[in-house]
């Protein structure tokens, strides 16, 4: 058998082996010796054919299919597939990886034909078991492919299935022996790890995976095109079930959608609340600690930490950084929604400890603001999509809405970006609602506007 991905050869274009190389030999040959395809089972040789096809255009793809071993079963491989650039005739370099590490003991668990991974029932029915004793840390992780359907909708169906096939390679490659994988849905994902005991841990295999990922493909201006969100938590450190550890698990990955796509969230009962009966209780909200920074210095972090390679910088921190810096007391985003906000943070009373740290204390906040809807708010927006507001009473006498909002929230100064980018109903809105709180420098309405254009690329790239 292939073990630890060694296992390499070389077919031309009728999948003929042209050369053998790697412990192929660990697999016998039937019919012709040159022959590859069949050692494949007729089922799926199909596979083969459509991969073929595809390096009509592509030089590299992925896929999972039982190979006959000396044994006389077949046994499932995933295939990494290259095309020979450096040859004159078209052949075809495919690394065999053995895939039968990632199968269970129970001979009745399947994997799944599309991607070599468990199949639903395979992967809850282990992550189940491994709930069963308190004895066992049971890292539950559910990862989603970001845009999945417009990827299918403008590529293509059998791009979005190369898709999934590269992405579960990744998995399988990072994971190795400390979990186990598999598919719960049609581009939703769930990870089993059992060898990470606590964040750091845990961190050390969803920052790979979520790296990898992002470096698959790359748009005309460079930009990743396949990015994945994960949410995650832990068994029985946090909860007590498999269901309440998997709801845990969702909703953490409702979060890194939330907060922008293209990143993971571990849930932290000290950020994301208290589970209280095996049920996350988000109401409970908890004060964040925001330092001052230097605004340039704040300014060309945020280009770093939404666009260099790491990609780490939430919008969520862009966000509480702006409020400490800036001597804000609320900030928005709204994403198509402005009957919600999409993700926000208020300032609150400070205390002698934060005082002494110099930090500002911060909560999330979420509010409405359908006043920005009004015909006679939308027509007070200047060429750069921004309006500025440091007299309610007269700036919004003409609408009615938007005046009794900033009376009801005594708001005293008001920045706001339309991020026309991302289509209609998406702002970013910073207030000010103290009375001896002082109108907006051109300085900082400046940076307000680079950050927030750095916002709305952030988020239409994720």
């Amino acid at each position: 058998m292939i073990t630890n991905g060694t296992g390499t050869i070389i077919v031309d274009r009728e999948l003929n082996l042209v050369e053998v190389q790697e412990n192929y030999s660990d697999f016998c040959l039937r019919g012709k010796r040159n022959s590859f395809i069949d050692c494949v089972k007729p089922e799926d040789r199909y596979l083969l054919s459509d991969m073929i096809a595809l390096f009509e255009k592509e030089e590299k793809a992925s896929l999972c299919f039982r190979l006959l071993k000396k044994n006389g079963e077949y046994g499932w491989v995933m295939a990494f597939c290259h095309k020979n650039t450096y040859s004159s005739s078209f052949n075809i370099k495919i690394s065999l990886r053995d895939v039968s590490s990632f199968e269970t003991e129970d001979k009745e668990e399947e994997l799944d034909f599309s991607t070599g991974l468990l199949t639903k029932k395979a992967i809850i029915d282990y992550a189940r078991k491994r709930c069963e004793s308190e004895d066992n840390i049971v890292n539950l992780c559910i990862l989603d492919i970001d845009n999945f359907k417009n990827i299918n909708d403008t590529r293509g169906h059998s791009f979005g299935d190369q898709v999934l096939k590269d992405v579960a390679g990744i998995i399988k490659t990072v994971l190795a022996d400390g979990g186990r994988a598999g598919r719960i849905g049609g581009d939703e994902l769930m990870l089993v790890i059992d060898k990470a005991i606590d964040r750091t841990q845990l961190r050390s295999y969803l920052k790979p995976i979520r790296e990898k990922i992002e470096a698959l493909y790359h748009d005309m201006n460079g930009l990743p095109l396949v990015t994945v969100s994960v949410g995650a938590a832990t068994f029985p450190t946090y909860t007590k079930s498999y269901e309440s550890l998997f709801n845990l698990a969702d909703r953490m990955l409702y979060r890194a959608k939330n907060r922008g796509k293209n990143r993971y969230v571990m849930y932290n009962p000290d950020i994301h609340g208290k589970v209280v009966d095996g049920i996350l209780d988000e109401n409970f909200k908890t004060i964040q600690d925001a330092a001052p920074q230097d605004k340039m210095k704040l300014v060309l972090g945020t280009i770093d930490g939404f666009f260099s390679s790491n990609m780490e910088l939430s919008v969520g921190e862009v966000l509480t950084n702006v409020v400490a810096t800036y001597n804000l007391d609320e900030a928005y985003i709204y994403y198509g929604n402005l009957k919600k906000s999409f993700i926000g943070y208020m300032r609150v009373e400070s205390s002698a400890l934060a005082d002494k740290k110099g930090v500002t204390r911060v909560i999330e906040a979420d509010l409405e603001a359908t006043y920005l809807t009004e015909l006679s708010v939308e027509d007070k927006f200047n060429s750069n999509g921004v309006l500025v507001i440091d007299s309610p009473e007269k700036q919004l006498n003409s609408s009615r809405e938007g005046l009794s909002f900033f009376n009801r929230r005594n708001i005293k100064h008001a920045y706001i970006y339309k991020m026309t980018h991302l289509g209609k109903d998406s702002f970013v809105v910073l207030y000010n609602t103290r009375e001896l709180s002082r109108k907006f420098s051109q300085p900082d309405i400046t940076d307000f506007t680079y950050l927030a254009k750095m916002i709305e690329v952030a988020l239409k790239s994720r």
